[in-house]
Order: C-alpha cells, then sequence, then structure tokens
C-alpha cells in the first residue's frame, strides 16, 4: 500500500500566515476608526476652544483620545476578523504602537498599526519558537533605537 506525503507546509505555518495577515488588516482599519473619532469630536466640539490642530474646533487631545481609543476597540475588531487569541494580540500592541508613534510624525504614526498588530500576532502565537519571537522582539528594539538616535542627531 503506498503512502503519499504531501510536501506542503504545516497547517500551522498557513494559520499564522492568516493571523498576520488578519492582524494586518485591523492595523489597516483602526486608524479609520480614529479619524471617526476625530470626526465626531470635531461636530461635538465647542467652536470657541482652540485645538491641537489650530482654531479649528477639535480639543486639544482628540489626537490622542483617539489613539487610546483604537487600541481599546482592537480587541473586538480582531476576534471579529478571526485572529486567536486577540486578547494577546490587542494587548501587546500597544507595546508596538506606543514607540512608532513617539518616533514618528502624523503621518507615520497612521500606518504604525499596519506592523504593530501582525507583530504582536506573531509574538503572541502559542507555537512559535521562542528564537523567532526573540528576534522580532530584538529588530523591532534596534529600529527605534535607530530611530530615536537619528531623531537627536537631525
Amino acid at each position: 500500500m503506498e503512502t503519499h506525503h504531501a510536501s506542503a507546509p504545516p497547517a500551522t505555518e498557513g494559520r499564522l500566515a492568516e493571523r498576520l495577515v488578519a492582524a494586518g488588516l485591523a492595523g489597516i482599519i483602526l486608524p479609520f476608526v480614529q479619524f471617526g473619532w476625530l470626526l465626531l469630536a470635531a461636530t461635538l466640539s465647542d467652536d470657541s476652544r482652540c485645538g491641537h490642530f489650530g482654531c479649528v474646533g477639535l480639543p486639544a487631545d482628540a489626537w490622542t483620545v483617539g489613539n487610546w481609543a483604537s487600541i481599546v476597540l482592537a480587541w473586538p475588531l480582531l476576534h471579529l476578523l478571526r485572529v486567536r487569541p486577540a486578547w494577546a494580540v490587542a494587548a501587546l500592541a500597544p507595546f508596538f504602537l506606543v514607540p512608532t508613534w513617539a518616533l514618528a510624525d502624523v503621518p507615520a504614526s497612521l500606518v504604525a498599526g499596519v506592523f504593530a498588530y501582525p507583530l504582536a500576532a506573531l509574538v503572541s502565537t502559542p507555537r512559535v519558537l521562542w528564537r523567532r519571537r526573540s528576534l522580532v522582539l530584538a529588530l523591532f528594539v534596534l529600529l527605534c533605537a535607530f530611530r530615536a538616535l537619528s531623531a537627536k542627531r537631525g
């Protein structure tokens, strides 16, 4: 009797790729949530106050509140996109997002989630080797250190 061995990657590798793509999709969607928050804040704000973006009626901290609101809404979105465990990715993503926000200008911080959520998904995947997790974390720390040092020189 013949047995056929498929040379396809294991199912866990396929699930990991799907998990990373879904987490990246969440990172793409969440800035739109933040823009929605900014529009809502602009609509509900008092026109007599000057905001962070000048005298346009936005509260001074609307952008910051939008950042944190998108983090809070990440868990339900990740769950909806079938990233499991969604709570772990949502809990780890700020560790990638906050340094990126601190080191980047506003347009670059909008795309931070595209990288932060897949990185958090990779680091929180149960069956990933610690060497791979450590490599991802080390590369991220090196990138942040390089960005911080280049910002001080420039």
